[in-house]
């Protein structure tokens, strides 16, 4: 006759405490969403990451089935808004839209921030890329890459190129063309694009590298001549530009990126949920077109996991980068 098996009292124990661990969590994860979720952008309403933020929230609110705000809360290069979800609950109902500035540029542009990029953060997935472009003035003697490295190299110290700030990602940007170019420009910082690229026209700078949106409609009007894109393909807005890879510096490559990340601790089943409703919305075709228009390509992240990866990348690139550039933290 079989007699029936008994449990070790401590491994009865042991079942109870993981049972007891787990279940809140997994109550958390089952009954999300059940209230509005708050999308906070570190940035003011009606720029790019705003567009990405607005469209995004749109389609998860349509994914989730609850509404999903958009709040902007600007200042200081992203940190405010950012150091706001660092602090909030990890339950789901607060999220930030992330990007390079804020998690892979500011740790080596400031010497102490509220939060840490990474150690706060539960990183879900990129929402999307966006190649720049590099733009000269028409007086600048070069219809191409090599024909402007080759002019800038004839004239040291004497091609001064515009960004929206020091260490911005637009600044960043130069200062990689300029080391991997083997050129001597110069960088002039300004308190926006649109006050760079004023100059850009009047001919007080003579280049640029930018989000494609804003010099586009000078671009098309023949105001500004457009040499090269920064990714690793052409973009749909200016097809008859070649990458800068393609122009004689093979490997060259930077891209902008934007993303979506909650508070370190939120629950893994409700951080799966958003990414796989962000793959779906991503996936869409009236998404990507939307993107597509403002210089975006679609780019999910295979899984949270390879975008918590890529943000550490991120910050390493980029603080050797700042490094090579002399950009102190402030």
């Amino acid at each position: 006759m079989l007699r029936p098996r008994t449990f070790n009292s401590g491994v009865t124990a042991l079942l109870i405490a993981t049972a007891a661990l787990v279940a809140p969590h997994a109550a958390i994860a089952q009954a999300w969403p059940s209230k509005p979720i708050r999308l906070v952008v570190p940035y003011t309403a009606g720029g790019s990451s705003d567009f990405v933020a607005r469209l995004m929230a749109q389609k998860l609110t349509e994914g989730l089935g609850q509404p999903v705000t958009v709040d902007n809360k600007p200042g200081v290069a992203g940190i405010v808004g950012i150091e706001i979800v660092a602090k909030s609950p990890p339950d789901g109902y607060t999220l930030a839209l992330i990007g390079m500035t804020t998690h892979a540029a500011n740790p080596s542009l400031y010497k102490t921030l509220p939060y840490d990029a990474v150690k706060d953060f539960a990183p879900i997935s990129v929402a999307i890329v966006s190649p720049l472009v590099l733009v000269v003035n028409p007086g600048v003697p070069a219809n191409t890459v090599q024909e402007l490295i080759a002019y800038a190299k004839a004239n040291p110290g004497k091609v001064n190129f515009g960004s929206a700030g020091v260490g911005n990602t637009l600044h960043l940007a130069g200062e990689l063309f300029k080391s991997s170019a083997g050129i001597d420009i110069v960088h002039i910082p300004y308190k926006g694009a649109s006050a760079a690229v004023n100059d850009l026209l009047g001919g007080r700078i003579q280049m640029m590298i930018d989000v494609v949106q804003t010099p586009l409609p000078h671009i098309q009007a023949g105001k500004l001549r457009p040499l090269g894109v920064t990714g690793t393909a052409r973009i749909a807005q200016l097809p008859q530009v070649p990458t800068v890879a393609e122009s004689g510096l093979p490997g060259f490559n930077f891209a902008t990126w934007i993303g979506i990340a909650a508070p370190a601790g939120t629950p893994k089943a409700v951080v799966d949920r958003v990414h796989s409703e962000m793959v779906k919305a991503l996936a869409m075709p009236d998404v990507k077109e939307a993107f597509a228009k403002q210089g975006m390509e679609t780019a999910p992240s295979a899984s949270p996991e390879t975008f918590a990866q890529q943000i550490k990348a991120e910050q390493e690139r980029i603080a050797a980068l700042v490094k090579s550039a002399g950009i102190q933290p402030e």
